[in-house]
């Protein structure tokens, strides 16, 4: 997020991550080694894997959900069932 000193960069806005030790050197070695930056690989890495975080995480969301829901309808059977046992057998 931009303060009102600060304006987006045209090229993206700069996000500040803490990665651990081993991790910045695979990702230094790797642009050592094509003379692609840093940055590049941070960028290729993310935008591969975020559609699987994203779908992974709408899965999970619409299990809950769904769990939810069942476990909703059957509080709500059991009830109209305790309420009026002998109409619902």
């Amino acid at each position: 997020m931009s303060t009102s000193r600060q304006h987006p960069h045209p090229s993206g806005q700069v996000v500040s991550v803490r990665l651990p030790p081993d991790i910045i050197k695979r990702i230094d070695a790797l642009a050592e080694h094509t003379g692609r930056s840093r940055g590049l690989y941070i960028r290729l890495a993310l935008t591969a894997f975020l559609p699987q975080l994203e779908k992974d995480h709408w899965n999970q969301k619409t299990a809950r959900y769904e769990q939810h829901g069942f476990d909703r309808d059957f509080q709500e059977l059991m009830m109209r069932h305790m309420e009026e046992p002998e109409s619902n057998i």
